[in-house]
């Protein structure tokens, strides 16, 4: 008889993952088809898993982290009519019922009350008898665990294979992956200081038109269905700027909706963060309250963010009835039913009653004053008291007085941290995110680390205080050469003001960064890097490779060497550059070898440069580039009579693992390999 794996072995072979524990986030996932996200949502998954799991040490299970980079709401009462209807659904002889895939038509009802009084309306209504006289009906919409899944199950119904999700950058990174993962693909839209951070319809115009040329070009000539634009994302109020559009922003929104309108691109219009805005008196204004909009628009709304049930997971949706009809069958093939309970919390925060708006205008009252003190405390730990409302400084110099018990270390707290600001015109109009800029701290170091990205910034401060937050490209930031982290004031005031106070004092360890930069050579770097390497050679091999093979050696005949192969070596070549002078360069590469996985296959500095530091810091940084490339090690060969070179890879923690000869010119001469393991050489 043929002897089988075990189910267990045979999981494991195909899902070689599973095969070790994980702490913190699970695995990002892939796409339902199989086949790779694009590099932009790439990036984003990586970005989050980094911060999620990677970042964090094996002593995560005793020594717990801060996290700055959390998505909770502060800790504050759940809504009470939402708690009250729950009981009274549990206390009731009905919980032995299976519910209605599409949920109770009562809740239904009460659900569309509310919606209806926030201005929705549908002035093209279909001719069905239940329809009133706004145009809508319980069938426009339907309620489910999280607004996350009908996210899912909206993108799965709208887009085919190939279509594309548009979506603003910063976003709420895990919906870029999510789109992608239900099979569509995603672009972003950047926003821009100059529009104050929100969507501007004329851009959005342009970014659509663009996609659907380029797509054009590309499936021109096959059969079938030609992709395109099919949905658009907007985030009101924004996660994670808290910028949003009002009602004194009307014509803004109609413009976004007729540019997607006419264009065949559906709204999705995710509200999920509406009741957090500071304003009570211009409250993000729903597209679906636009005539016209309706048909067009797919609203979102849900209970985490804003009533206090984060763990409920409960939201509901609003449609044009096609696509409620689809996202039905689509809850009924997946899950059956969403639990009655998520409905009854629901209508018990989203109705039209005397009584909730009197409970709704106490809770958010207080909740929004809660939200806006925090971020006062935030705010002047990063630029100082005098930046912070006035209404707030008494309470924020109190807060951080009394939870710091220095006065001297309190005062220099409240003139904010050094280096660190937030960005222009990016102040939080709800919610409670906080966007920080730490572009400041780029090129400075850490014992000899250079923070050169947004990992070496997380890295730096998990190191030295165990704080951790989101950066940048886990939510699409713009500006790829700033270092970003979004930072939460949802938490407790007293682990905010602590985690600034570690960071501080953190901010103190670093050096001064060098004069020079680091990044990928350019064409124009060619003809210096290729004097660098003759300068060096001629310099470094002095006595020890044959004076005549040095002497024809040519600064024209290698410059031309370097152009010509640019196009294939220009991602696997750094330099470190002053101005426009090339100080030194490494040049290095993966290997398709079961003992070693990269390779610096050359490092240079310029003879007058040389014991700067310049050769450490391309060596570390080739090391980081090669690790985020899921590089573990990395060999370079050096000549075995070169004692300075052999002294500066050994000083870095190479051991020796094998020699060779080579041949160069007419004479051979031995070789050394130095191995390097890439995670412990990386560290901080």
């Amino acid at each position: 008889m043929l002897k089988k794996s075990s189910a267990i072995d045979r999981l494991l072979r195909f899902n070689p993952s599973l095969g070790s524990r994980r702490f913190g986030l699970p695995d990002i996932g892939k796409r339902n088809d199989g086949d790779f996200f694009n590099p932009t949502v790439q990036a984003i998954a990586d970005a989050i898993d980094f911060y999620g799991y990677e970042v964090r040490d094996e002593n995560i299970s005793t020594i717990p982290d801060i996290d700055l980079g959390g998505g909770n709401p502060t800790n504050f009462k759940p809504f009470p009519l939402s708690i009250e209807k729950m009981k009274e659904s549990l206390d009731t002889s009905k919980m032995f019922k299976y519910p209605y895939t599409e949920g109770d038509d009562n809740l239904r009802k009460i659900l569309l009350d509310y919606v209806e009084s926030l201005g929705f309306v549908n002035d093209v209504p279909y001719n069905l008898p239940d329809i009133d006289d706004l145009g809508l009906s319980v069938h426009n919409l339907t309620f489910l665990p999280s607004t996350s899944i009908a996210f899912n199950m909206i993108v799965n119904i709208i887009a085919k294979q190939g279509d594309v999700i548009l979506i603003p950058g910063p976003n709420y990174g895990l919906f870029t992956i999510r789109a992608e993962r239900a099979g569509a693909e995603v672009e972003l839209l950047p926003l821009e200081e100059e529009d104050g951070w929100r969507v501007n319809p004329e851009k959005l115009a342009a970014k659509i038109d663009d996609i659907n040329e380029s797509l054009q070009k590309v499936y021109n000539r096959r059969k079938g269905y030609v992709p395109r634009v099919v949905a658009f994302l907007n985030t009101n109020p924004s996660n994670p700027t808290g910028k949003y559009f009002g009602e004194k922003d009307a014509d803004i929104l109609k413009r976004i909706s007729d540019v997607c309108m006419e264009r065949g691109v559906f709204v999705i219009d995710d509200l999920v963060y509406r009741d957090l805005a500071y304003d009570k008196d211009n409250m993000p204004k729903p597209i679906s309250s636009i005539k016209g909009a309706f048909r067009n628009t797919i609203s979102m709304f849900g209970l985490s963010k804003c009533y206090g049930l984060a763990s409920l997971r409960a939201g509901f949706i609003v449609a044009d009835e096609i696509i409620i009809r689809e996202l039905i069958n689509r809850i009924f093939q997946s899950m059956d039913s969403s639990p009655d309970i998520v409905g009854q919390a629901l209508v018990g925060a989203f109705n039209t009653t005397s009584k909730r708006n009197k409970v709704y205008d106490e809770y958010f009252t207080e909740l929004r004053n809660i939200y806006q003190h925090k971020y006062a405390i935030l705010k002047c730990l990063v630029m100082g008291i005098d930046t912070v409302k006035e209404d707030y400084r008494n309470s924020t110099i109190a807060t951080i007085k009394r939870i710091i018990n220095d006065d001297n270390r309190a005062e220099e707290l409240l003139k904010g941290l050094p280096y660190i600001k937030i960005p222009n015109n990016l102040e939080p109009d709800s919610g409670f995110f906080a966007i920080i800029d730490f572009t400041e701290l780029k090129g400075m170091k850490y014992k000899g680390r250079i923070i050169n990205t947004e990992r070496d910034l997380l890295k730096f401060f998990y190191k030295t205080c165990r704080i951790r937050f989101l950066v940048g490209q886990s939510i699409s930031w713009p500006i790829e050469s700033d270092l970003i982290g979004r930072i939460t004031y949802a938490i407790d005031d007293e682990v905010i003001v602590k985690s600034f106070n570690m960071m501080f004092d953190a901010i103190k360890l670093l050096s001064p960064k060098d004069e020079y930069t680091i990044r990928l050579n350019e064409l124009k770097d060619q003809e210096q890097m290729a004097h660098i390497k003759i300068d060096g050679w001629q310099n470094a091999y002095d006595n020890i490779i044959s004076k005549s093979y040095l002497k024809k050696l040519n600064y024209e005949k290698q410059t031309e060497r370097y152009i010509a192969s640019f196009d294939e070596y220009k991602d696997l070549v750094y330099v470190a550059v002053k101005d426009d002078e090339v100080l030194g360069y490494s040049c290095f590469n993966d290997l398709e070898s079961e003992k070693y996985d990269s390779e610096l296959i050359s490092l240079y500095i310029k003879p007058e440069h040389l014991n700067k530091g310049i050769g450490t810091s391309l060596f570390i940084e080739t090391g980081k580039h090669l690790h985020e490339l899921n590089k573990h090690n990395m060999i370079v060969w050096c000549f075995k009579e070169n004692t300075n070179a052999r002294k500066f890879y050994e000083d870095l923690g190479g051991t020796v693992v094998e020699e060779k000869t080579v041949i160069v010119g007419d004479d051979a001469y031995e070789e050394v390999c130095y191995y390097y393991d890439l995670d412990t050489l990386i560290e901080f």
